[in-house]
Parts: C-alpha cells; sequence; structure tokens
C-alpha cells in the first residue's frame, strides 16, 4: 500500500497537514514558474477578485446591515474585507467629486435657445449684476468706518489670520485652487470621523456588549453605501443635462430622486436589522446619531474648508 510523501513547511519545516502551515500560515506553493503559469494565475486571482465585488456590492446597496452581520459572524472570505472596501469607494468617489462638481451646472438652457436671446439673457444680467454692484459699494463706503469688513476667526493666530486674509483674497480670484485642495483633504477627514461614529454607536449601544470593532465594521460598510450611492447620484442628477429625450431625462431625474431617498433610509435599516432592537429605540438612537454626527460632519467641514484656503 502506497503511502503520501510527507510534506514539511519550506518556512518553519513543519509537519504540514495541508496545503498551509498551522506554525506560520505559509502556503505550500511554488512561486517559481513559467509565463503561462504566471499568466493563468492573474487571470485566475482576478476573476475570484471580481466576483467578490459583486458578492459584496450587491448587499451593500440593497441589504442594509448584511455585510456587517456576516462579516461579525465569520463569513469574510466571499467578501471585500470592509477596511479595503472603504479605501478603494473612498478614492475613487472623491476623485469622481473633484472632477464633477466643480463644473456642475447652476442652470441648465434649452438647447434650441437661439443666440439672440443669449445675448439678450447676458446682458440683462449684466445690467442687474452692475446694479447691485453699485448698491453694494455704495452701502459699504457708508457703513465703511461704522462696520467694516472683518474675517476674523477665532481659533487662528494673528499670524495664521494674516496668511488666511492673503489666501482668501487668492481664492475669490480663484476658486478652483482651494476646491482642489478641499478634494484632496476630504478622504482624510472622512476617515478620522470613522472611529469618531463607531465610538458613537458604541456609547448608543453599549448595553448591547458589542466591541468596538463591530461597531467600526457597521461605520465603514456605512460609509461605503454613502459615498458609492452619492456618487451614483451626482451622477444621475447631471445626466438628464445631456439626454435629448423628454421622458428618459425625467425617468433618470426620478431615479436620482429615489436614490437620495435610499440613503437615510438605508442607514435606518442598517441600525435596525444590525443590533436588532424594537422600531422605537431604533428610531431615538437613529435621531440621535444623525444628529451628533451632522454637528460633528459639519464641524469638520468648515475646519476643512478653512485649511483648504490656508493650504492652497
Amino acid at each position: 500500500m502506497d503511502t503520501a510523501v510527507q510534506q514539511y513547511c519550506d518556512n518553519c519545516h513543519t509537519s504540514l497537514q495541508g496545503e498551509f502551515c498551522h506554525q506560520c500560515g505559509q502556503e505550500k506553493k511554488s512561486y517559481i514558474r513559467n509565463v503561462s503559469g504566471v499568466v493563468s494565475e492573474f487571470f485566475g486571482e482576478f476573476s475570484n477578485w471580481d466576483a467578490r465585488v459583486w458578492r459584496t456590492l450587491l448587499p451593500l446597496w440593497f441589504r442594509p446591515g448584511y455585510l456587517s452581520s456576516r462579516y461579525v459572524q465569520g463569513h469574510r472570505v466571499p467578501y471585500v474585507p470592509p477596511l479595503r472596501l472603504y479605501l478603494f469607494t473612498s478614492i475613487i468617489a472623491f476623485l469622481i467629486f473633484a472632477k464633477l462638481l466643480p463644473d456642475t451646472p447652476i442652470n441648465i438652457t434649452s438647447p434650441d435657445q437661439t443666440a439672440m436671446q443669449q445675448a439678450q439673457d447676458i446682458e440683462q444680467g449684466r445690467k442687474i449684476l452692475s446694479e447691485v454692484m453699485a448698491e453694494v459699494k455704495h452701502d459699504l463706503q457708508q457703513d465703511q468706518q461704522q462696520t467694516p469688513f472683518d474675517s476674523r476667526i477665532s481659533f487662528l493666530s494673528d499670524e495664521a489670520q494674516q496668511q488666511f486674509d492673503t489666501k482668501l483674497a487668492a481664492i475669490v480670484a480663484n476658486p478652483k485652487l482651494a476646491i482642489n485642495k478641499f478634494f484632496s483633504l476630504a478622504p482624510q477627514m472622512m476617515f478620522l470621523l470613522l472611529p469618531l461614529f463607531a465610538l458613537l454607536l458604541k456609547l448608543l449601544y453599549i448595553r448591547s456588549e458589542r466591541y468596538f470593532m463591530e461597531h467600526l465594521i457597521v461605520a465603514l460598510h456605512s460609509h461605503s453605501f454613502i459615498l458609492q450611492m452619492s456618487v451614483f447620484y451626482l451622477a444621475l442628477s447631471l445626466l438628464p443635462a445631456y439626454i435629448s429625450w423628454p421622458w428618459l431625462a425625467a425617468a433618470v431625474s426620478h431615479l436620482a430622486e429615489l436614490a437620495f431617498i435610499w440613503m437615510p433610509l438605508y442607514l435606518l435599516l442598517c441600525q435596525k436589522f444590525y443590533y436588532r432592537q424594537s422600531w422605537g429605540k431604533t428610531l431615538v438612537k437613529f435621531w440621535l446619531t444623525s444628529s451628533f454626527y451632522m454637528v460633528l460632519a459639519m464641524s469638520a467641514v468648515m475646519g476643512l474648508i478653512v485649511l483648504s484656503i490656508l493650504w492652497a
């Protein structure tokens, strides 16, 4: 009777019971192979990664709290890890925001509008703007000694305030500088808000006896969903301007409204299905979570705007 040849780990020389070493965790696999083997492995890993992405995104979009519950229960291999999912989403989302938001049209004119009508509108706008500016200038000259304009920010030092005023004058002339800086710093700001959101959940659900990491997983999945759905909403909001068929443009607009409504509803259902408390407790805690986190987020955004001006 033939007996299988005993294999040993190439790293620590421990006797193997399978493909992985139980001592150091290294796989019994040779990475020295021909080109065809490398190509085959590459496409195999790519297809596996692609399958994991779709197994992760579909529940992330349409099954609130499902991914977080599965991850906490130990079902981790079929899905993209929460931190990796958030980091990848954050990079892509803020790149898209930086590209689309500064160019978002404020008013969409009809494609059939004539050049004469456009010229009249521009001229009328210039007249209104000139009148408004003249009135503002007159008021400023009248009240300059009594109420001069002050851009003083309380938490800035005198030197920082002087730099802020100088930068602000440059930003007024070229707002694109501050916008680009804002979106380059926004991912870092949002990443810092993640543990604060998890801590808020920990305090509100302190009797659930869950570890902080379990709340952090919910925070990672929730923020990934918000960023992805925000990109989806922004794209749908801009798309009707480029659609010539009115019925299709209206349908896309309605779809954008549904995406906007789905975001807060999703977060509510996520807290309900993940923590499994009554609807009364869930509604109260969702209101508290939203209120406190909104204050934190708005404070962070205001601080980020100041930093964007200073560092632009």
